[in-house]
């Protein structure tokens, strides 16, 4: 199946978390001109999700690429960087199973101790159906004057050397309930 590309634009935007959790894996990306979703999920189910966050979507056939003068960044957290910058965001997804997510919260960290209390609660909601995990990883492209001006406030790390660094990066986590990914896009 061909994926899908949309312009996202947030008319009311109310668990966009939810909805790209139940369409798997995408890649959204954010610059000057828009928020862009790329899925491959077809693209009635996609617009029906997102129309049930609250996200007007059009169809488009490519996504904007960063200009050749900007430099790669990795960054450590969902912080909104400001429009001042002139940063190209974008963020691969993908839904992390509930096995996958169950297993990290219910392993003990020392033998003698059992898992925590919140990590108990966090996975009796996974099972419950009341919350998910996305994993995300996130690559900034921006020029090197706004790269040091956005560290201030951004956690990022350059890509200087290592080019195949931004695609080795390990998944991080977030909870669906947070709503780290709609702040990001709609910020």
């Amino acid at each position: 199946m061909a994926a899908a590309t949309f312009r996202l634009e947030g008319v009311r935007p109310t668990s966009f978390d939810a909805q790209l959790a139940r369409l798997g894996s995408g890649k959204l990306t954010r610059a000057a001109s828009g928020t862009y979703l790329e899925t491959e999920r077809g693209i009635g189910d996609a617009s029906y999700r997102l129309a049930l966050a609250g996200i007007r979507v059009t169809r488009c056939a490519v996504v904007p690429g960063p200009d050749k003068e900007l430099r790669p960044s990795i960054a450590f957290d969902l912080t909104p960087l400001a429009e001042a910058f002139g940063a190209f965001d974008v963020i691969e997804l993908r839904q992390i199973s509930l096995s996958e997510a169950s297993a990290a919260l219910m392993r003990n960290r020392l033998p003698w101790l059992p898992p925590t209390r919140a990590a108990r609660n966090t996975c009796r909601r996974l099972l419950r159906d009341e919350d998910a995990i996305l994993g995300w990883r996130r690559i900034v492209w921006c020029s090197v004057a706004s790269l040091r001006a956005a560290r201030a406030r951004v956690r990022l790390r350059p890509v200087v050397f290592d080019h195949t660094a931004v695609d080795r990066q390990a998944m991080r986590w977030t909870y669906v309930s947070d709503g780290a990914i709609e702040r990001w896009a709609f910020t």
